[in-house]
């Protein structure tokens, strides 16, 4: 089990109403987040690199981590050997922290959910970890995302198990399949994403390809 104090931030992160709370809390875990999720147990980021190295052929590939948090998930994917990566997320403080891994071309503040400072088919791939959960990025945020990765590209993220129907997110895939805005590729099966903190908490991975 982790300590009190990770276990007290993560409970605030999850009781947050509104982005200005959301980004307060993530501002305010910014210092111990790395370490406090490696002491969860988080294996979201193994899954999603893995996944990612598996489908996403070309080093040179521009690609957004969309939530990039402290840049635990570009750090990953640079040492993998992609070298053009450019992150966005609500908290400035996170975005300071992602800032000294040296795996980003480009770091901005945005908010998942909003439109997205991006011209259309900008990135070739995108990838994001422990974004789409409860209280955080919504359902609709993926329309942006699908507009600003090129046909042919991957969405590839992690996603928590009880939001998928509750929350529009399988609605909202079923939705962009249906407008051949997308295809999915690959959905892991679920597993405990926080062993160490809460072993209920499940995730799955999802591989999408961005269609024409």
């Amino acid at each position: 089990m982790s300590d009190p104090s990770s276990s007290r931030i993560l409970k605030k992160v999850y009781a947050a109403t509104t982005n200005d709370e959301l980004e307060a809390a993530y501002d305010e875990w910014a210092s111990d987040y790395d370490a406090h999720v490696t002491s969860f147990g988080w294996k979201s980021p193994a899954v999603v690199a893995g996944l990612f190295g598996r489908f996403v052929q070309r080093y040179n590939a521009r690609v957004l981590d969309a939530g990039a948090g402290t840049g635990m998930m570009g750090e990953l994917i640079m040492i993998m050997g992609y070298d053009d990566l450019t992150g966005i997320d609500l908290s400035k403080g996170m975005l300071n922290k992602a800032q000294k891994t040296g795996a980003y071309r480009k770091l901005q503040q945005m908010v998942l959910g909003e439109h997205l400072d991006f011209t259309d088919n900008y990135f070739d791939a995108c990838l994001s970890v422990g974004v789409f959960t409860a209280g955080h990025a919504p359902a609709n945020g993926f329309d942006e995302l699908v507009r600003i990765v090129a046909p042919g590209g991957f969405i590839i993220f992690s996603l928590l198990d009880t939001v998928y129907l509750e929350s529009g997110f399988k609605a909202k895939f079923d939705a962009l399949a249906a407008e051949k805005r997308w295809e999915r590729v690959e959905k892991t099966p679920p597993y405990s994403a926080l062993p160490y903190e809460n072993p209920n908490i499940r995730h799955n991975a999802f591989v999408f390809r961005v269609l024409g």
